[in-house]
């Protein structure tokens, strides 16, 4: 065998396997912390993109440009949650047909 050859596989190391965070319950705790954060973050884009509309609707000096653009971020925030969801759904009904 090539020397050259050896060297490089030697060099390669294996891949340590994942080890969870915290047991069963503290994994569940930590997802809904996650899950809560992503809504709260969703909820407040919404809210920004509601500010910046109403003042703009009123007169005050808001550039227009950010006015969209907020309204675009917060339009694509939501449908990623959207499709999460439905991703989520479609999982646990696959899991809910599997036979045992």
């Amino acid at each position: 065998m090539d020397p050259m050859f050896t060297k490089a596989i030697n060099m390669v190391k294996p891949v340590e396997p994942l080890v969870p965070l915290g047991g069963a319950k503290g994994s569940g705790v930590e997802f809904s912390n996650l899950l809560a954060g992503a809504v709260d973050s969703l909820k407040t884009q919404k809210a920004d993109a509601d500010k910046q509309l109403n003042a703009w609707m009123n007169g005050e000096a808001v550039d227009l440009h950010q006015v969209a653009t907020s309204i675009q971020k917060a339009e694509l925030s939501f449908e990623l949650a959207i499709e999460v969801r439905n991703k989520m759904m479609q999982a646990y009904q696959e899991v809910m047909r599997m036979q045992i």
